[in-house]
């Protein structure tokens, strides 16, 4: 049938025409499509299958059968050498089959189209007589025209997802840039990226270059939810399969089983890896096609460079709140949690501690031994504080040599306890001094504590409470620490 027939040239005139008109998308080109084609063949059932190349599989996606559009749920499996596959993948214009009842199958392809990519058609007679040779002839023409059609409504898709992506990603960025803290940040664009590309689960590590690890940020499934990895770390001069992802050398046997589901993109900044962004489909065992992978890979290095920015930012502000010389937060940044933990205690009826130290007899040495041994003195006690105060406890240097202490969910005697255990570390600390008599100084340190509710319920409140027990501890010797209540019953019992 290679010298068309004049009607047949008129069939396929009006089937082009009628595919040449704006769809909303491939899905209602094929709708279409199979409409007009079981009107010029007549068959009683017509399916699309789509092609899986690395499966061999053929699935089902369209079939109308007698006129109505039915679901139904078929695979089939094949191996490289079946006549369908090889059909499938270009190597045969048709193939027919005469039982249980006549069956034609023809392939969707596009000049250019990779092997096992692309579409099949099955047309079935479940009565009547088999296809003949020219109805088979007929079909590929029909098909072929179908699939020009389909590569064209299906690169527009592409193009256009690509740009909705693109467009989110852009935006995504534009929120992690503006966020002021790193996990934040890093929460927004793992999200971003679980969201807008489907992935089953998004991970981020990050290379801690003084520990010499790889270390695990956070992890996001597909519904968004945040994990995260903080106990995860990998040593750099390890085989580890993430580190071998990092450095770009391949993953072990279980990347490799699931290569085409797990993506691992290194993030680099000025030729300096950052950390690794890990992409997989584990569970729902979708294949990462390779425009998601370049489109993800095109933004690494933005995002390599937006966590780079947000560390360094980080890092910055970290030193703008926190003392150089004792290491301990600075006043303001202590004034912001001492307003938090107010609102949490009485939120939640928690109790809550602030207790006021003054190493003792400060200026006196300063005046003495000169301002290094001063300083020598608050970086010495300072270090203790920060080696012996709980996780949740927070301290600052308030001024000079007074220092702060916010004891968040504390009681009146639970401070006492802590405190006291903090004096007693302080009591054995010796700083050396090689023009003095014993060579080395004695520190002892007196602390005054309030407590709310009952000595105040604002930051005003309690630090001239804790301050006033702070003086009473003072004014009967130094070297101890007292709370305002037990200064209120020690005046009490005065005679």
């Amino acid at each position: 049938m290679r010298e068309r027939l004049p009607q047949v040239n008129q069939a396929l005139y009006l089937f082009h025409k009628a595919l040449n008109r704006p769809f909303s998308g491939s899905e209602d080109l094929m709708v279409h499509a199979l409409g007009l084609i079981i009107r010029q063949l007549p068959v009683d059932r017509l399916c699309a299958f789509s092609c899986s190349g690395g499966e061999r599989t053929l699935r089902l996606e369209f079939c109308l059968d007698r006129g109505r559009w039915i679901e139904v749920d078929e695979e089939i499996h094949l191996d490289d050498a079946a006549p369908l596959w090889r059909l499938a993948e270009g190597e045969r214009r048709h193939l027919a089959f005469a039982s249980p009842h006549p069956v034609l199958y023809v392939p969707l392809r596009w000049e250019g189209s990779r092997p096992g990519a692309g579409a099949v058609l099955r047309l079935e007679r479940l009565s009547g007589h088999p296809f003949t040779p020219r109805e088979r002839e007929f079909a590929s023409l029909l098909a072929e025209e179908l699939a020009q059609n389909l590569h064209q409504a299906l690169t527009d898709e592409q193009s256009a997802e690509r740009l909705a992506r693109l467009k989110a990603m852009n935006e995504v960025s534009a929120v992690f840039a503006g966020s002021m803290r790193v996990e934040d940040g890093l929460r927004v664009i793992l999200q971003g990226v679980a969201r807008l590309f489907g992935f089953d689960r998004v991970r981020l590590y990050l290379v801690d270059r003084q520990a010499r690890v790889l270390r695990g940020e956070l992890s996001v499934d597909v519904r968004g939810r945040v994990l995260t990895l903080r106990e995860e770390e990998v040593p750099l001069a390890s085989e580890h399969r993430l580190v071998r992802a990092l450095n770009g050398d391949g993953g072990d046997a279980l990347m490799e089983q699931h290569e085409d589901r797990i993506l691992g993109l290194p993030l680099v900044v000025q030729g300096q890896k950052t950390g690794l962004l890990i992409a997989d489909n584990l569970l729902s065992q979708q294949p990462i096609g390779a425009v998601d992978a370049a489109l993800l890979g095109s933004f690494a290095g933005q995002i390599a460079l937006a966590v780079d920015n947000a560390r360094l930012f980080e890092e910055v502000q970290a030193l703008s709140l926190h003392d150089s010389l004792t290491g301990l937060p600075v006043r303001r940044f202590f004034d912001q949690r001492l307003q938090e933990e107010l609102y949490r205690a009485e939120r939640f009826g928690h109790g809550l501690a602030l207790a006021i130290m003054d190493v003792d007899h400060f200026k006196p040495v300063n005046d003495t031994y000169g301002h290094q041994i001063g300083d020598a003195v608050l970086q010495a006690v300072g270090g203790v504080i920060l080696r012996n105060l709980r996780k949740l406890d927070f301290p600052a240097r308030y001024g000079g040599d007074e220092i702060l202490v916010l004891l968040p969910q504390t009681k009146e005697e639970d401070a006492l306890a802590i405190m006291s255990r903090l004096l007693e570390q302080i009591r054995r600390l010796r700083i050396p001094v090689e023009f003095s008599k014993t060579g080395a100084l004695a520190v002892t340190a007196s602390i005054g504590i309030a407590c709310y509710p009952d000595d105040g319920r604002t930051p005003e409140e309690l630090l001239r409470r804790a301050d006033e027990a702070l003086y009473w501890v003072k004014s009967k010797g130094r070297d101890g620490l007292t709370s305002r209540r037990r200064v209120e019953a020690a005046k009490g019992a005065q005679p």
